[in-house]
C-alpha cells in the first residue's frame, strides 16, 4: 500500500510539474509576408526571412528594394528584436516587439529613436516555407 501510495504521489508531482512548466517555443523559421504602416501612415508590405542561430533568431526584411536586418530572441510568447538599416543619411536602428500567436502569425509593434511613434507590423508565414 505504501508503495502504491509513493508511486501516486510521485507520479501527481510530475504531471502538476510538467503541466505549469513553460513549454518550449517552436521553431520560428522561415519566410513570412509582412504588411504594416510607416511613420507616415501609409502601408507597406514585404516578405522576411527568420533564421534561428543558437538560442536566437536572425531576421531579414526587404521591402521594396530596402533590406533591413535584425537580431532577437523569443521569451515568454514574444519575439524580442534590434533592427538597423543603411540610409543615405548613415545607419539607422530600432526595435520591434512581436506576440508569437497560435497560427504561427507574429503581430508586432516597432519605433526607431527619430521618430515620435509606435507603428504596427504582422509577419503572416508563408505556407510551406516554415520550419516545424
Amino acid at each position: 500500500m505504501c508503495r502504491f501510495s509513493l508511486a501516486v504521489l510521485g507520479s501527481l508531482i510530475l504531471l502538476l510539474a510538467t503541466s505549469t512548466a513553460d513549454a518550449a517555443p517552436a521553431d520560428l523559421s522561415g519566410m513570412y509576408r509582412c504588411q504594416g504602416t510607416s511613420d507616415q501612415g501609409t502601408p507597406y508590405s514585404g516578405v522576411v526571412e527568420i533564421k534561428k542561430v543558437r538560442k536566437g533568431y536572425q531576421l531579414t526584411w526587404t521591402v521594396d528594394k530596402t533590406k533591413y536586418a535584425g537580431i532577437g530572441f523569443i521569451h515568454d510568447g514574444y519575439l524580442s528584436v534590434a533592427w538597423t538599416v543603411k540610409t543615405v543619411n548613415g545607419t539607422a536602428i530600432g526595435v520591434l516587439l512581436y506576440k508569437i500567436k497560435d497560427n504561427g502569425t507574429l503581430e508586432g509593434k516597432w519605433t526607431d529613436p527619430s521618430l515620435n511613434g509606435v507603428y504596427d507590423e504582422t509577419l503572416t508565414p508563408i505556407k510551406g516555407d516554415r520550419a516545424t
